[in-house]
């Protein structure tokens, strides 16, 4: 409950229920998901037509993969709350009030940052990747890399949609303005590329640009919304 003081035994206590609570969601999600795998095989498959595998198990294992992913992103409502009924035993009651609606707010952009990625981007950066073949050098695509292409990208962009909820907390407690954020435009253009770099799952550039750019618009329509005004009002010293 709200302003209860646990020991540090009870705070660990709290953190192994909230796991457990958030492995068996997780859990029982993708056993549900399992059975509808198929479908979205077929669904994410469509950007190339068909796949091969490899090894005995590779099908089977990209099916439990894709029940997993899925089971992950529904129980993400789940994990959420866990989280909420952790940390707000510790903070004051305007935090909570602002914590409550940052959490689902992260959900949602999370969920539009992997809607981008799986229904525009990967057909995108396949299409393009794809290209590349010829007479001589014909894609044959398994389905483990192809799925972890896919999984690794729509996880980037979900990570990536988090951007304004930081910017927007940040500016709340204070710490950055619009003013100084513009001031190191130019770093961040940078830093958005490198970022991209370490989170797409291949080399290519294309993938990365893919990245990258929502990345920058992502910034600059956090900058508009920050310029109305402070979440915050910081403390006079």
């Amino acid at each position: 409950m709200p302003g209860t003081h646990l020991t540090l035994v009870g705070h660990l206590e709290e953190l192994r229920k909230r796991l457990l609570v958030c492995l068996v969601s997780v859990f029982l999600f993708s056993i549900a998901a399992y059975n509808f795998t198929g479908v979205l095989f077929h669904w994410l498959v469509k950007p190339v037509g068909s796949l091969v595998f490899l090894a005995p198990a590779e099908a089977f294992l990209t099916k439990v993969k894709l029940a997993v992913y899925s089971g992950f992103f529904l129980s993400i409502p789940i994990v959420l709350f866990e989280v909420w009924r952790f940390v707000v035993q510790g903070l004051t009651r305007q935090e909570r009030k602002t914590l409550f609606w940052i959490l689902p707010s992260s959900y949602f952009l999370f969920g539009m940052g992997v809607a981008l990625a799986l229904g525009g981007v990967v057909p995108a950066a396949v299409k393009f990747l794809l290209a590349y073949g010829s007479e001589d050098l014909r894609p044959l695509l398994s389905a483990g890399p192809y799925f972890r292409f896919v999984f690794s990208l729509s996880l980037a962009f979900g990570v990536l949609f988090q951007l304004p909820l930081v910017l927007f907390f940040l500016h709340w407690l204070g710490v950055v303005t619009p003013a100084q954020l513009a001031g190191y435009r130019r770093h961040i253009y940078l830093g958005s590329f490198v970022a991209a770099a370490v989170l797409t799952p291949g080399p290519d550039l294309f993938s990365q640009i893919l990245l990258a750019v929502p990345t920058i618009v992502l910034f600059e329509v956090s900058m508009v919304f920050m310029r109305w005004g402070p979440l915050k009002e910081k403390p006079q010293a």
